[in-house]
């Protein structure tokens, strides 16, 4: 059994200016090298991806987080022909997560390590509860050396760190979450008004109720006589 050895990884996102352009995403010091790519700009993948690797065709979220997904691999001629390939056989996908090796420009993956990589891809999304796979079957992945699943192993954390990154996420979000472990966009509601005072409706419209309604307007300059005179007696507004 190979060691398990997820380690937590920066992830780097290369965005170009031409917004028709795929996202290249990467993890800094692992070897594995991802490209988020839209399905409308399928087309202007460059011929430098048609080399053997994973990739996984994604849904849009519903409402409740929830997204489909195809997990696939390609061998020979590679990542690019496959995908344009897809666009004809599936129509559900509206992005694609392209998986290579990276690390040196003269190595790739082999069709063994490309076919294990998309059966523990499988594996871990099928394990997940927001995810439902359009695969009919679980790819067959060969039999590796514990070395070379150990390598491969670390591709997984990356991908689903980038698949969370772009709201594609794993599983559902815990009831004690800020939104109520609902959809990750939520109406905001206005907060109750229980404790706010209650308006008072006066002559010069709504105000709050922080004291009685005042009286009849008085003779000023009369009440202030009366007080001088000690005659002066308080009388207080009518009820309403």
């Amino acid at each position: 059994m190979c060691a398990m050895r997820f380690a937590p990884s920066q992830l780097i996102v290369s965005l170009s200016y031409d917004l028709n352009n795929p996202m290249k995403i990467r993890a800094k010091h692992k070897v594995a090298g991802m490209l988020l790519l839209d399905r409308d700009h399928a087309n202007r993948l460059e011929k430098g991806w048609n080399v053997p690797g994973a990739y996984l065709l994604l849904d849009r979220p519903n409402t409740d987080g929830r997204w489909g997904a195809y997990v696939g691999k390609a061998t020979t001629p590679g990542l690019r022909h496959r995908v344009l390939q897809q666009l004809k056989d599936r129509a559900h996908w509206y992005r694609a997560l392209l998986i290579r090796y990276e690390s040196n420009d003269d190595e790739t993956l082999n069709s063994s390590e490309a076919g294990w990589l998309e059966g523990r891809l499988y594996d871990h999304l099928a394990k997940a509860r927001q995810v439902d796979l359009h695969n009919r079957n679980r790819p067959c992945d060969p039999t590796l050396s514990d070395d070379d699943e150990t390598s491969l192993i670390d591709y997984l954390l990356p991908i689903e760190s980038v698949l969370r990154l772009i709201g594609h996420t794993l599983y559902p979000r815990p009831a004690g979450a800020p939104d109520g472990g609902g959809p990750l966009t939520r109406r905001i509601e206005s907060k109750s008004e229980a404790n706010k005072p209650a308006p008072h409706l006066s002559p010069r419209g709504s105000t709050p109720k922080t004291s009685p309604p005042l009286g009849p307007a008085k003779d000023v300059k009369k009440i202030i006589a009366q007080i001088k005179a000690g005659t002066y007696v308080y009388e207080p507004p009518l009820s309403r």
